[in-house]
């Protein structure tokens, strides 16, 4: 099994993302610093607006199957950024990162190996723990905090 199965399955994660939304900037690491007033310029698109995510695993679990084999989960952070805007009902901010959530979830689950044969069997579906908004001094930013289990082949 390679030694970098985190950063080949970070660098998977975020070009699944990528396939819808080719400007989001996605950090397939944890860019970010301590002072909130800096997030909204890490996640400026090309167009001006800002979407962006960061991709991190959080920690690592394992379980032995036999004397020789091992069972490694890998639970990883989908952290989503997206900016504020109230608009109307039918045109607003929570609507279009309410699309960018089901489009990150659907290609995650459409890919459940995620493109890693033969070292990822499978993953659990993308859960989204929580839903909110951030305000970063600068710009108020819609946030959700994503987690992804991932199995490794034994």
């Amino acid at each position: 099994m390679p030694n970098d199965i985190d950063k080949q399955i970070r660098l998977a994660l975020k070009g699944l993302i990528q396939l819808d939304y080719p400007t989001a900037v996605i950090w397939p690491y944890n860019a970010l610093s301590h002072d909130l007033r800096e997030w909204p310029g890490l996640f400026r698109t090309s167009d001006g607006k800002t979407h962006g995510w960061i991709i991190k695993q959080t920690s690592l679990a394992a379980t032995r199957k036999n004397n020789v084999l091992d069972r490694r989960t890998l639970p990883f952070d989908l952290w989503a950024f997206y900016g504020f805007r109230q608009g109307t009902e039918s045109d607003n901010s929570d609507n279009e990162f309410g699309q960018i959530r089901d489009k990150a979830y659907e290609a995650v689950k459409a890919s459940p190996n995620l493109g890693i044969e033969g070292t990822v069997e499978y993953h659990d579906l993308l859960q989204f723990l929580n839903i909110t908004t951030l305000e970063t001094g600068e710009e108020t930013l819609h946030f959700a905090h994503g987690q992804l289990t991932v199995h490794l082949c034994c």
